[in-house]
């Protein structure tokens, strides 16, 4: 893990618009940003986690395997969450649904689930199969 002082911004990837109009999530396209403060965030408060999160956050952006958006956060963000089935690992993305001016979208937060939130948020229609 890079010292925090040594962080950048990391580009995880444009936007999967299509798998999240599927979800009912209309925006426009854009790169997904992990700001340098979010991360410092997600150190400070969550390094184990972070670290275990941070090889899969790409591939939530550009390869989700569940999209969606729970009840609380209708107006404020979206989720997209990658399924590592051989490795048991579930990451959930969590990006503000507004651009910035500059035309990307920033993560809110990244951290792990398990099976049993995964399949609860999709029981309840807060995610779907993104594909």
């Amino acid at each position: 893990m890079a010292k925090r002082d040594k962080l950048k911004p990391l580009v995880l990837g444009k936007l999967p618009i299509d798998a999240l109009k599927k979800a009912g999530i209309a925006v426009g396209g854009g790169d997904v940003v992990f700001s340098i403060a979010a991360q410092k965030h997600a150190i400070s408060r969550h390094a184990h986690e972070f670290k275990m999160c941070r090889p899969y956050l790409a591939l939530a952006v550009n390869s989700p395997t569940h999209v969606g958006q729970g009840p609380e956060h209708k107006n404020l963000g979206f989720e997209l969450i990658y399924e590592q089935v051989d490795g048991d690992i579930i990451v959930l993305v969590a990006v503000h649904l507004e651009p910035r001016s500059d035309g990307t979208y920033i993560v809110k937060s990244a951290y792990p689930i398990n099976r049993n939130t995964l399949e609860r948020r999709i029981r309840k229609k807060f995610v779907m199969l993104a594909k």
